[in-house]
């Protein structure tokens, strides 16, 4: 009778600790959720974002093959049929560049500050394009084109799986480039130098889970016009090949104000 009472409870516990040991891993998982947050530790990051805003190119002065002169006020843009709807409905496309945009990759640091304070640092690349057809007849090809290469120093105070910052961004060789060409026909291409710039952004991001985040970007930048390269050939004989530099209103002529989101993951 003691042998079979003996068995009876060595067999339940048996089957009873699977459950004890998946409850308490449950309890352990709750815990870990319940204390996530951004860490005051050093952690490197890559990040990847898509953003928006500022002037398109109608402050810049845009080379114009018909008179090899320039004109401003034009925002370039690229149009045509919606794919995939009915044409009776006479879908039009349209998009144009902006020097706010568009994608931007970046790698980076946090590094712990006293209290809840940490110091983000980041270096990256952010650029923007549309290319289409020239409505000209030529038959050819046309693009523009913002880049430039970004750095951020933002102190964050983090309040559990929620941080807020305020800090400072600069874009270092900011160029535009704008492109056209047809095969055995002309090839054109203009190419704006503006200063390096600084300007202010404020973020918010929230911890996905311990390596993932996401968040929104708010800033604020001008840039400086330097100067216009443009070189232009017609059956491989250039025409015009000049760089001219900015004399007159050069200060804050395109702004590059953006908003945007963005997913970073840690490791």
């Amino acid at each position: 009778m003691k042998i079979k009472l003996i068995s009876t409870l060595v067999l339940a516990s048996l089957l009873l600790s699977p459950v004890a040991s998946s409850q308490e891993e449950e309890k352990q998982d709750a815990a870990e959720r319940f204390k996530l947050g951004f860490k005051q530790k050093l952690r490197f990051f890559f990040e990847v974002g898509a953003q928006g805003g500022g002037d398109s190119t109608a402050p810049l002065p845009l080379f114009v093959r018909q008179t090899n002169g320039y004109v401003q006020g034009i925002d370039l843009s690229v149009v045509g049929a919606w794919q995939g709807l009915p044409s009776n409905l006479d879908p039009v496309f349209s998009d144009s560049v902006e020097a706010g945009g568009l994608y931007k990759l970046a790698f980076g640091a946090e590094i712990p500050l006293s209290g809840d304070f940490t110091l983000m640092t980041s270096l990256g690349t952010q650029f923007d394009e549309v290319y289409g057809d020239l409505l000209d007849g030529s038959g050819g090809e046309g693009s523009f084109s913002y880049s430039r290469t970004t750095v951020e120093l933002i102190p964050f105070y983090n309040m559990g799986r929620h941080r807020v910052g305020l800090g400072a961004e600069l874009h270092l060789s900011p160029k535009g480039r704008f492109k056209e060409s047809a095969v055995n026909q002309f090839r054109h291409v203009s190419t704006y130098t503006f200063d390096d710039a600084e300007g202010i952004v404020l973020r918010y991001d929230y911890l996905i889970n311990k390596n993932l985040s996401m968040g929104v970007k708010l800033t604020q930048m001008t840039y400086d016009f330097e100067s216009v390269s443009t070189y232009y050939a017609v059956g491989g004989n250039a025409v015009v090949d000049q760089t001219l530099p900015c004399i007159s209103n050069c200060e804050e002529i395109v702004t590059a104000d953006s908003f945007g989101i963005h997913l970073s993951y840690r490791f």
